[in-house]
């Protein structure tokens, strides 16, 4: 029969499939206490058989003679006259059979105990770990869900403006934001309901399946162990053993989905835009000057994000596929190792591809949205090159023409031209910066090193200090309260071929537990090192000195320890003038990659490379190395193998 799977069949019940789960598992803790009796009464049995047989040989010996030769011989007789006699004999077998069958009883108890009630137990609690990491993995993935739903710019118009232009400005900004926040919220749902919630529910048929066909394993080895003991069992224990090869998952899976069938089921409807009270508009994206600059510059964020998703995505895609086909050939031959093990791994492959899937998803959203309003209107493609500065006198803003003012990176900085923005005023300027190439887009995120700093003043009397690239949405989170960064305002991992220098310390105030992949767990009192300041979003970017673990946290949970003294130091020179030195150790490429900056290195199948003293370890997920014509550069530590 055609093999039912619980997430066509079963739409949006993850709770009565985790509740079933939890039934079998207590199924699994009633049969090991069956089997704990079981053996406990198998070892009492060999004790007191055991001791029969000890009194009945003791009873024989001293009563031997007597019965074979009697009381009062004529000769003198010795112990091979006793072993002549052939009743003695069958009789002394009949004791030494008694007391070997005490011993295989015992033998026996102590293998159910072992092999039987242990791997029970055993395999309770792993499925029971698995259940717990499962439910876990699900809240999670439902609150990155309500996370990409509300997760967009909801600000109100500046109240401090006092134009008419420039509230008009806002409230359309504000409202183009809300309708991209729609398209992005139906998009996350139509995913949810139609891909994630599908395959969340069918990797739970898989631990059910997984599950019963352990629990059936280690029942026949009890019968097997069983039947070895007591041969005169053989027939009901046979009987035993069919009725568990009998077993059939399908048939039990389909049964269950025949009494667990829900009619009216129907996904909701996508969200509308609704309008203001007291403004009488209608759900289109406002396309007038001052917007248009908006959403052409987070077009131009959101591309510059979805090739790596993109390719991330591939990447976790391809392993979370290898893994799914380690666990069938697990399954198929336990003796290849644990299947439980190995079936975590692909979960939480597969936990992850849908996490990237989601985020490129989303950006495919924000940007279809946006270009459906801008057709081929994208602007001059002349982005400036904002970095995060500090600002010791007040400057004009670039855009709005109010002061910036404060050492709090309240302000950005052009690298290529020199014009200074509010954080918040940042995508409202236009692509077109005098000092970037024409006609060429910004380069994306990785080909520049989100840890360089740049030295020397940009304008006088101020110091600048760059980081990564700021977020695609330029979310500003009011005092005291926290939201998540949308998918354009992740970094994603990047790199540089230049040596990194220190990076300004920092105190945690509070404790904060990461709900996504880009976020890091700290607790109150930590030293943290910042890597990536705030961008206007709210986050923060710190690094662990001690493990190297990066991630993001809010950035009113951050408290700078002083000024960096290092802020204004230049970049260190690079010699490329002589070949790179080598660390002697070679890898060799297993997959095609193509260099997308020039602090990388393609990786071509079979073509080996040398690696550098910071080698395998650059840090996420990048190595460093040399190729074949001598340039040093970057590249997936995933696409090598060692040689």
């Amino acid at each position: 029969m055609a093999t039912v799977q619980y997430g066509t069949e079963l739409p949006d019940q993850v709770e009565v499939l985790n509740k079933v789960l939890e039934n079998q598992l207590s199924l699994i803790s009633d049969v090991r206490d069956l089997i704990r009796e079981r053996a406990a009464l198998e070892k009492e049995y060999a004790q007191k058989l055991q001791a029969i047989a000890r009194k009945a040989s003791e009873k024989r010996s001293r009563t031997a003679a007597a019965r074979i030769v009697g009381e009062d011989p004529a000769k003198a007789f010795g112990d091979d006259a006793i072993r002549r006699n052939t009743l003695e004999s069958a009789f002394a077998m009949l004791i030494e059979a008694y007391d070997t069958s005490a011993q295989d009883h015992a033998s026996f108890g102590e293998a159910l105990s072992a092999q039987v009630s242990q791997d029970l137990k055993n395999l309770e609690q792993k499925k029971d770990g698995t259940r717990k990491k499962y439910d876990e993995e699900c809240l999670e993935i439902e609150s990155y869900r309500q996370k990409q739903s509300r997760a967009a710019d909801d600000k109100h118009a500046d109240r401090a403006a006092k134009q008419y232009d420039s509230q008009k400005a806002e409230m359309q900004n504000s409202k183009n934001t809300f309708i991209v926040s729609i398209a992005v919220a139906n998009k996350a749902k139509d995913t949810f309901y139609h891909v994630d919630l599908p395959a969340l529910e069918n990797q739970f048929q898989e631990i059910q399946a997984s599950l019963t066909a352990s629990l059936t394993r280690i029942l026949r080895s009890h019968q097997h162990l069983q039947s070895t003991a007591l041969e005169g069992l053989k027939y009901k224990m046979t009987l035993v053993d069919n009725s568990l090869s009998a077993f059939d998952a399908a048939k039990d899976q389909a049964l269950f989905v025949e009494y667990n069938k829900r009619a009216g089921f129907s996904v909701p409807g996508d969200w509308d835009w609704e309008p203001c009270a007291g403004f009488y508009e209608t759900g289109v994206i406002s396309v007038e000057p001052t917007p248009k600059v908006y959403l052409q510059n987070k077009l131009a964020k959101a591309q510059s994000k979805l090739d790596e998703v993109r390719a991330l995505e591939k990447t976790k895609e391809r392993d979370a596929n290898q893994l799914r086909q380690l666990v069938s050939s697990y399954q198929a031959n336990p003796k290849l190792g644990d299947v439980d093990d190995v079936m975590n791994d692909y979960l939480d492959a597969a936990h992850t591809h849908m996490q990237w899937r989601a985020i490129g998803l989303a950006l495919e959203a924000e940007m279809a949205t946006i270009l459906g309003a801008l057709g081929d209107d994208t602007g001059a493609q002349q982005p400036h090159n904002f970095k995060s500065s500090s600002f010791s006198i007040p400057t004009p803003c670039g855009f709005c023409k109010s002061s910036i003012w404060g050492l709090s990176k309240q302000g950005k900085t052009c690298k290529a031209c020199g014009l200074s923005v509010h954080a918040k005023c940042e995508l409202k300027v236009p692509a077109e910066c005098s000092g970037a190439t024409g006609g060429r887009r910004a380069p994306p995120a990785r080909n520049v090193p989100s840890t360089m700093r740049e030295g020397g003043n940009a304008i006088p009397m101020r110091q600048v200090s760059g980081h990564g690239a700021g977020s695609a949405l330029s979310v500003t989170v009011p005092e005291g309260k926290v939201s998540t960064p949308t998918p354009s305002a992740f970094n994603l991992p990047s790199a540089s071929a230049f040596n990194q220098p220190a990076f300004p310390r920092a105190t945690i105030m509070f404790d904060f537990v990461a709900s996504s992949p880009f976020e890091m767990n700290v607790v109150e009192g930590q030293a943290v090192e910042v890597v990536e300041e705030d961008d206007g979003s709210g986050w923060i970017k710190v690094g662990n000195p001690r493990s190297g673990e990066k991630g993001l946290v809010p950035a009113s949970y951050v408290q700078m320890d002083g000024a960096h003294e290092d802020a204004s130091a230049p970049p260190p020179t690079v010699n490329r003038g002589s070949r790179p030195q080598g660390s002697g150790k070679f890898v060799k490429g297993v997959y095609e990659y193509t260099a997308q900056g020039d602090d990388e290195i393609s990786v071509q199948v079979g073509r080996r490379i040398e690696l550098t003293a910071a080698g395998m370890s650059y840090g996420d997920g990048w190595a460093e190395g040399i190729d074949e014509s001598g340039k040093k550069g970057i590249f997936p530590s995933n696409y090598v193998e060692p040689m």
